[in-house]
């Protein structure tokens, strides 16, 4: 490896080697080098590999660099020695140019075959590698970035790269672009607003030819409907509540000020889509208040809509939508009855759906979504297993029948790997531990995939995060606590890597403080029968139950925190605390009536006092 010294010598940054075959390929890889900026902070950072440059200026690419010299490998070996790295291009007419594979011997004979970097843009390691490169062996295997679309595709393959040659960690790199691309969107978002604005000015004050102003108007709505519709969906990935709020703003804007009476069709079935986004919003920040206001009023326009025309499909699937989403609402304010009625109500519509249109992808999607529902309240209020794995089977058919239908579409992927969560959930809960893991390990697969062609959407970020807790808590009933207690850190990490950069997001955080509840349990758990843990330690890592309501309004999170604290208690012999956290969780989780399972976690609140009440009464 290069000292810091011999680094500041070179001349180039890298050396690419390829085929004439490739120079268009060759010349894009050395313009994304050169053109890469390194995060200002981290530059001059000292690193292995000596302090982290600024850019990689200049790439050496012989097409350009070399001149008609009679002694060219001379000239060649001299343009390898002043380089850092030595790029080799990897195709099919790569692994075949002689060029290229002297290339490569030449970076060999000089002791830096660790400086050597490849770049797979066509076939694979055996028809894309030259012999050179096949004959390495040990730890001097060069780094592969794959920049196939199969692959790690160009952004990832580059920052594969971009790592390699400064010594900074790939995922600091990939957390930066992923910021970067947060705030184009809120460029684009804060566009969209301006042109609404400008729009509204037109119809208002410039509008005096009937046909113009009609003209304007329709250009308007379908400006409002893209805003709701294509925007949100490119920027909902990103997980940013922030970003989502002014994409909002941007549509109201455009509805303000305006009767509902003389609105046309379009433009309230737009608007009724502009609420559920802003109440699905306020519902991810904890409103949930407001969440329900945005679905009623929705909920009042969708059904209108249908009534005058009960056989349109589209206002068949727009009613569906409000019914969901109120359904949602009943369930996260504690209120089951209301939600198994709108829920029914999103089921029966959905089957219409199917019946109507039974090749379609998307209404079996509805009829599976509207399935699973069902059978997490079966599964959460009653502990009725039996119905909820055979309503969530029911799902998971609808789910690959879209699939087959849509093959194409990696969304299905999700819905799967949400089916396959709801089914390993019912098998744990039914005490079939064995089939529940190898569930979620299916479901790990899937979020896999998806986060391959996907990685920066949060949302699978998320669920994966949760399939790890999931699996953690199958391993704590299985009595396997080392395996436990790994997963429930990684379940934590990840969610605190993604509140970090949504702050804002209770959904995200309350993941992660779950997370942190049920690997603070698992810690207690692996101390002996007889231990007392460090009690102020433990009390820092469980941390406080009563949050702020204004950043934790999720109650699920403050009683089992509560519990774990007097786990905590009993452990340390003060059963007087111990009891009375006891009968707080019990006061507020066990009146009749109350859900056997909690509706956000599926936490068994009866079967953990019961542990803990066992736990007393054995314990010296």
């Amino acid at each position: 490896m290069l000292d810091p010294g011999q680094q500041q010598a070179t001349q180039y940054s890298a050396f690419i080697s390829y085929s004439r075959r490739d120079s268009r390929q060759a010349r894009w890889l050395q313009t994304a080098l050169e053109s890469y900026r390194m995060p200002q902070r981290l530059v001059g950072t000292p690193t292995p590999l000596g302090p982290v440059p600024g850019r990689f200026q200049p790439v050496f690419l012989d097409l350009s660099e070399l001149t008609a010299a009679p002694d060219l490998l001379n000239e060649l070996a001299q343009a390898l020695a002043a380089s850092r790295y030595l790029i080799v291009l990897c195709t099919p007419n790569a692994a075949h140019s002689e060029w290229v594979n002297r290339e490569i011997t030449l970076m060999q004979e000089t002791g830096r075959g660790d400086h050597i970097l490849t770049a797979l843009f066509e076939g694979d390691e055996h028809s894309a590698f030259p012999p050179a490169l096949l004959n390495i062996a040990g730890n001097h295997q060069p780094l592969a970035a794959d920049f196939r679309k199969e692959g790690d595709g160009r952004r990832l393959a580059l920052l594969k790269l971009v790592a390699a040659m400064s010594g900074v960690g790939l995922g600091e790199l990939v957390h930066r672009e992923e910021n970067r691309r947060t705030r184009r969107l809120m460029v684009v978002a804060t566009a969209c607003l301006a042109g609404m604005a400008a729009f509204g000015g037109i119809s208002l004050y410039a509008m005096n030819a009937r046909a113009q102003a009609e003209a304007e108007r329709r250009k308007s709505e379908a400006m409002v409907n893209r805003l709701v519709t294509d925007l949100r969906g490119a920027v909902k990935p990103a997980g940013n509540l922030a970003m989502l709020e002014q994409v909002n703003e941007a549509a109201v804007s455009y509805f303000r000020g305006q009767s509902l009476q003389n609105m046309p069709d379009a433009a309230l079935a737009t608007r009724a889509r502009l609420l559920i986004a802003m109440g699905d919003d306020a519902a991810a920040r904890g409103d949930f208040v407001t969440a329900r206001g945005h679905f009623e009023e929705a909920a009042r326009t969708t059904a209108a809509r249908l009534a005058a025309a009960p056989n349109d499909i589209q206002r068949v699937f727009d009613h569906s939508q409000s019914e969901y989403w109120l359904g949602h609402s009943a369930w996260s304010a504690g209120n089951p009855v209301a939600a198994r009625k709108a829920w029914n109500e999103y089921a029966r519509l959905a089957n219409q759906l199917v019946e109507a249109q039974p090749a379609s992808a998307a209404w079996h999607l509805e009829a599976g979504y509207a399935q699973s529902n069902l059978g997490v309240l079966d599964l959460r209020q009653n502990l009725d297993v039996a119905t909820a794995e055979m309503r969530i089977k029911t799902a998971l058919r609808h789910y690959h029948a879209a699939l087959d239908r849509d093959p194409t579409n990696p969304t299905i992927l999700t819905d799967i790997a949400d089916g396959l969560a709801w089914l390993a959930d019912s098998q744990r809960a039914a005490g079939k531990l064995a089939e529940a893991r190898q569930t979620r390990k299916q479901q790990e697969h899937v979020l896999t995939a998806a986060l391959r062609a996907y990685p920066d959407d949060i949302e699978l970020k998320r669920i994966l995060a949760v399939n790890a807790m999931a699996t953690g808590r199958i391993e704590d009933a299985a009595g396997h606590q080392p395996e436990a207690l790994a997963r429930f850190q990684f379940a934590r990490q990840a969610a605190a890597r993604m509140v970090r950069d949504d702050p804002r997001n209770v959904v995200l955080a309350t993941t992660e403080r779950m997370a942190m509840l049920w690997e603070a349990r698992s810690r207690l758990k692996l101390l002996p029968a007889s231990g007392r843990p460090r009690a102020g330690g433990y009390t820092d890592e469980i941390g406080r139950c009563a949050q702020p309501k204004d950043n934790y309004p999720l109650a699920e999170t403050e009683d089992w925190c509560r519990l774990v604290h007097a786990r905590l208690a009993l452990m340390n012999g003060d059963r007087a605390a111990a009891r009375a956290l006891l009968d707080t969780v019990a006061e507020s989780r066990l009146k009749p009536g109350a859900p056997r399972l909690s509706a956000r976690f599926g936490l068994d609140y009866a079967g953990e006092i019961n542990e803990l009440k066992h736990m007393e009464a054995n314990r010296p």
